[in-house]
């Protein structure tokens, strides 16, 4: 039993949506963090980070969960993980709660996270006495993934606890991760093996496949609940970093630089995958800020100092001569056009 998601193409840029933080912020918080201090150096805020229609490269993503347990420990992400509540944390989540058996739940987690990154396969795989759950990432990351595959362990080892409830040995378990360290000293009785980062692993006895569940065995708390989201991850590398761009818009700083560093490439590399598809970076961060100005002075009639703000720029004139430069008209001729009726 596999997820349905296709592989991604080495050009496809790694992206997963940013929910999956959500318990993370939510947990920096109930701590007294202020996440937006512990996240500071991601040129992201809290809130944009974990908006249920944003998509974040993965490394940024992996970023944030280091950070979160350089402030609170390196068991942290771990531990936020056992409290997930899966209905809650998931787009379509509540399709979990449908889930007959332990098995039935595995397909329907596999099949609705399909849709959450184009870079990273969950399976559940059956041999003879064994079930395999693992993550396997299609790239290579630049950024320790080690706290980002704590935090998804912490979810599947307490979840199985809860349903195999008294039955539970940990003898049965083997778990291989790139990082035994992130895992609590009493984390149920499992120890962790190490392996490479490219993913995770959790074998255990396929008997427990056939576990009946309750919906309460995936309740925990009830902090964290993303909207129901269509979307999926874009699997186009130009379609993936106009999201990218499109969430940075409002930051000044956001050069074609920092782009690159964003996304894990080179400046260099990025231009050279982007010029594939006739754009540079450059030119995909103008024309993302062209049709956000367009539709922030027409269709939203915003002001054009609350539009230059909007876009990152220093000042309203600044603002002016870009717009001027994409449109040949000024902001202000652009909105009496587009107030005023035709005669």
């Amino acid at each position: 039993m596999f997820g349905n998601r296709k592989t991604p193409k080495d050009s496809d840029l790694p992206l997963v949506r940013a929910t999956v933080l959500a318990p993370v912020v939510a947990a920096l918080r109930a701590r007294g963090q202020d996440a937006d201090d512990v996240f500071a150096h991601l040129s992201f805020d809290a809130a944009t980070m974990i908006a249920p229609e944003q998509f974040l490269s993965h490394e940024t993503v992996y970023a944030a969960f280091n950070a979160a347990s350089e402030a609170e420990g390196a068991d942290f992400c771990t531990r936020v993980g056992q409290s997930v509540d899966l209905k809650r944390f998931l787009p379509k989540g509540q399709e979990l709660a449908k889930a007959y058996t332990l098995g039935d739940l595995f397909t329907r987690f596999t099949q609705i996270v399909s849709k959450e990154s184009n870079a990273v396969t969950q399976s559940l795989v059956v041999e003879d006495e064994y079930a395999y759950f693992a993550a396997r990432r299609h790239f290579r990351s630049s950024v320790s993934p080690a706290q980002a595959d704590g935090f998804m362990i912490g979810i599947w080892i307490s979840l199985l606890h809860r349903v195999i409830d008294f039955r539970w040995d940990p003898r049965e378990i083997v778990l291989q991760l790139a990082n035994p360290n992130v895992l609590p000293k009493q984390f149920y009785g499992v120890t962790g093996i190490p392996c490479d980062d490219r993913g995770f692993s959790i074998r255990f006895p396929s008997i427990w496949l056939n576990h009946r569940l309750s919906e309460d065995m995936m309740e925990n708390n009830p902090e964290y609940h993303p909207s129901v989201m269509e979307l999926a991850a874009p699997l186009d590398f130009l379609a993936g970093f106009e999201d990218i761009v499109r969430s940075r818009l409002a930051d000044p700083a956001f050069t074609a630089v920092e782009a690159a560093r964003t996304v894990g490439l080179h400046p260099n590399t990025l231009n050279a995958r982007l010029s594939e598809r006739g754009e540079t970076t450059s030119k995909v961060i103008a024309r993302m800020k062209r049709e956000k100005a367009i539709e922030l002075l027409g269709v939203k009639s915003c002001s054009v100092t609350d539009t230059a703000q909007q876009l990152g720029f220093s000042d309203p004139t600044a603002f002016s001569r870009a717009f001027r430069r994409w449109t040949g008209q000024s902001p202000q001729a652009f909105k009496r056009s587009y107030t005023e009726p035709e005669e």
